[in-house]
This record gives C-alpha cells, sequence and structure tokens, in this order.
C-alpha cells in the first residue's frame, strides 16, 4: 500500500514539473550536514536545481543572487533562525512568489501556527520520509505552476491593456479631429446684411448630433436653421455633416434651399416649407434616424421673416419692446416618412428684434428633481437679459444652464442660435451719441 503510495505521488510530482514546463530551483537551508545531504539527494534525483546552505544568513545571500522557486529551511538554526529567514522573505517580497517549507521536529499545534503565522506555506516533520517530501513538494509547485501561469496571463493581460490603450487613444484622437471639423462647420458671430448672429453649442459628447448654420441667400436675405439628429455619437454626428454639406446655396449642389433660375439672378430661393419638403424627400431610408429642424429666411429690408418647423421646438421672438413668443406649433420630423408637407410661417421683425432657435437639449435638460429646464424657464432668461448683448446673454444662459443640471456636462447636446435684427446696443449707442451732440 505504502509503495502504491509512493508510486502514485511521484507520479504527481513528475506531473507536476511537466506541466510548470520548467524544473524547480531550489533551497536548502539545514545545519545538519547529514540531513542536508539526505534532503538535496532526494530533491536532485527528481530532476530538481537544489543550492545548500548550512545557516540562514548563508541563505539569505543565496536569496539576494539567485531567485528561488522553493526554499526548505530548518527551524532551529544558529544564527538567523528558519522562522526569522522567512520573516525576510516575506518583508522583502520578489516578482517571483517564493513557495516555503518548514522542516522541523517540533509538533506541537503551537508550534505549527507561529510557523505558518511567520510566512512559512507548508511543513514538514523531521526526519523527512521521501514520500512525504514529494507530497509537500508537488503542492508547492503546483502554487508555483498557478503563480507561473498568472504572471503569464497578467502580462497577457496588460499587453491587451495597452492595445486597447492605444486603441482608445487613437479613437480619441480621430473623436477629437472630427469635432474640430464639425465645429469648422459652424459660423462664427458675426453680421451679414445687419443681421447678427451669435450661438451656444454645448456637446453631450465629442461630436454632435446638431448642427446650424447662418449664411447670406439672395441679395438682401439671411438664410438660417438649426436641426437635430436623432441620437448621439458618431452615426448623428456623420448624418448632421452630411446635412450641412447639403444646405448650402449653390444652385450646382443641387441644394434643397434654391433652385437654378434662367433669370437673371442666379438662383431663386425656396420658400422654407417647400425646403424641408425637399429635405425630408430627399433624407429617407437613414438607418431609422431622423432629424428636427426649422429653417428660415429674413429679408433684411421689409423684416419679413419667413419660417417652417420639421418637429423642432418652436423658435423664440423677443421683440425690442415685447415678451417673448413662441413662434410655430412643431411639424413633423424629417427622414421618417416620404412626400409630408410643412407649414409656411411669416412674421415681420424690426430693429432690435431678435429671434431665438433651440436644440430640445435645452428644454428637456432636468436637474437634481428630474424636473425639465422647459420653454418658460427659457423665455424668462432671454427677456431677464434683454438689454444685454447677445454674446452677454448667452454666457448667462450658459451659466443658468450648468447650474440648473449641477455639472458642466449634458445628457444631450445643449445648442442655441440667436438672431438680432441691427444690433440694439448699437441703435442705443447711436442714441446716446446723438443726444450728446445736441447737448453740447
Amino acid at each position: 500500500m505504502d509503495t502504491a503510495i509512493s508510486e502514485a505521488n511521484q507520479d504527481l510530482a513528475f506531473l507536476s514539473r511537466q506541466s510548470s514546463g520548467e524544473k524547480m530551483r531550489i533551497l536548502v537551508v539545514e545545519d545538519d550536514a547529514m540531513q542536508r545531504l539526505v534532503l538535496v539527494s532526494l530533491l536532485k534525483s527528481h530532476g530538481h536545481e537544489v543550492v545548500a546552505v548550512s545557516d540562514g544568513s548563508a541563505a539569505w545571500e543565496e536569496i539576494g543572487r539567485k531567485s528561488f522557486n522553493i526554499v526548505f529551511t530548518d527551524w532551529m538554526m544558529p544564527g538567523m533562525t528558519g522562522i526569522e529567514l522567512i520573516r525576510k522573505i516575506r518583508l522583502t517580497g520578489s516578482e517571483r512568489y517564493v513557495y516555503v517549507i518548514l522542516c522541523t521536529s517540533r509538533s506541537s499545534r503551537a508550534d505549527l501556527v507561529e510557523g505558518l503565522k511567520s510566512g512559512a506555506d507548508d511543513y514538514i516533520e523531521k526526519p523527512i520520509h521521501e514520500d512525504e517530501l514529494l507530497v509537500r513538494l508537488a503542492a508547492g509547485e503546483r502554487v508555483i505552476d498557478l503563480e507561473r501561469r498568472l504572471q503569464e496571463e497578467n502580462r497577457k493581460l496588460e499587453e491587451s491593456n495597452q492595445s486597447l490603450k492605444k486603441a482608445y487613444e487613437t479613437i480619441r484622437d480621430d473623436l477629437d479631429a472630427a469635432a474640430r471639423m464639425q465645429r469648422s462647420l459652424l459660423p462664427p458671430a458675426g453680421t451679414i446684411h445687419g443681421i447678427h448672429c451669435n450661438s451656444l453649442f454645448l456637446p453631450a459628447s465629442v461630436v454632435a448630433g446638431d448642427v446650424f448654420n447662418f449664411f447670406s441667400i439672395g441679395l438682401n436675405s439671411v438664410g438660417f436653421y438649426l436641426l437635430d439628429v436623432s441620437g448621439h455619437g458618431i452615426p448623428a454626428a456623420m448624418l448632421s455633416v452630411t446635412l450641412s454639406k447639403v444646405l448650402t446655396t449653390r444652385p450646382e449642389a443641387s441644394s434643397p434651399l434654391v433652385e437654378s433660375t434662367r433669370s437673371g439672378s442666379a438662383y431663386d430661393i425656396r420658400s422654407p416649407h417647400e425646403a424641408l419638403s425637399e429635405v425630408n424627400d430627399r433624407f429617407q431610408d437613414q438607418d431609422d434616424m431622423y432629424f428636427t429642424m426649422v429653417y428660415g429666411v429674413l429679408d433684411k429690408d421689409s423684416g419679413c421673416l419667413r419660417l417652417a418647423q420639421a418637429g423642432h421646438p418652436a423658435p423664440i421672438l423677443l421683440r425690442r419692446n415685447g415678451p417673448p413668443e413662441p413662434l410655430g406649433d412643431g411639424g413633423f420630423p424629417l427622414g421618417m416618412l416620404p412626400d409630408r408637407s410643412f407649414d409656411a410661417l411669416e412674421y415681420h421683425v424690426e430693429k432690435g428684434d431678435r429671434l431665438f432657435l433651440c436644440s430640445d437639449g435645452i428644454l428637456e435638460c432636468t436637474n437634481a428633481a428630474g424636473e425639465e429646464f422647459g420653454q418658460r424657464r427659457l423665455m424668462e432668461v432671454l427677456n431677464q437679459h434683454r438689454e444685454s448683448s447677445l454674446d452677454t446673454l448667452l454666457k448667462s444662459l450658459q451659466s443658468t444652464m450648468h447650474e440648473w443640471a449641477g455639472s458642466t456636462e449634458f445628457a444631450d447636446d445643449v445648442t442655441l442660435l440667436a438672431l438680432e435684427l441691427g444690433s440694439l446696443l448699437v441703435e442705443k449707442a447711436k442714441e446716446n451719441e446723438e443726444k450728446a451732440g445736441r447737448h453740447l
């Protein structure tokens, strides 16, 4: 029976070494020369590389020179004891785990507890028997092999993490480049035909599904739009960029905003509601994506404002001498169903009047209580800062939105396009100059 157990244990030790792919380097620390010789001979007979020393100090020097998988150490030795050696090994640490087996003639429970508390992984009683030695050794080999495999997995994981980090950095750089390109398509604050324009643009992610523009169209008019593509991220941003490229005033680009004419002018301006119908028909089958939009044309001489809405929040008109009022009642989103018609809206505006187009990211922005910002609050902010420049007004709105959301980040794109027919501040400055001149 004992012979069968011994053979099984030998097989176990052999299989353990085979699975690890390398032999064990073992340090034997034993002050008794005969026991040291027996232990070294047994270990070498099973294919291990063995280094033997007679005390703890010499063992510590060897550990400083070489790395060992397993250490067999006697308990009681002159100078540094086995317990002290184990504690130094554990306190110092190493890149590879050192499995320590304490060899002792002590057999009390208190001794066993003390040895394991010092950092020993296992113990073996003297005199050492080969079959028990091989069982203890096999247990150590399994731990060492597991540690080796764990190190390999950690190495592979680190390589994967580095690859993912590099891929993430590449994606992030690409997104930043896309964001810069998208922002380059947006108009800067400026004045065309005496109509001043400014904007607030706070994307929810690196790239946005909102896009807007403000441009000269015809001889004395400006066109403007704000659109919001459903969803977020790259797909929405790609569609918004495509739309911004299509919504031009170049007839040769088959723009839905204008149409070629044989008359003296280069093109005729399509009515906003007709332009939206054309855009809707062109952008069907967009992989279940749709978009909302407000498009308008403002004649700077007559003050005629023509608008059309497609599922977008109502523009807000803030007259110079009146309260803010929403225009229109929504309409149907674009890209969902073909052959849709849209209402033609027409208003008269005067110098000093302001028009605001916003995305639903402003109206639907929630606070900590889950309450939406809403149209009423937006009109209150616009009315409160009616005497301020557009730039100051937009900065105040941005601050208000951050305070409302309790964060500098938003769940949806926050966009507002502001237009003013003639600058109210410029008009006031002229009035003040005239008053000062009359006084002189």
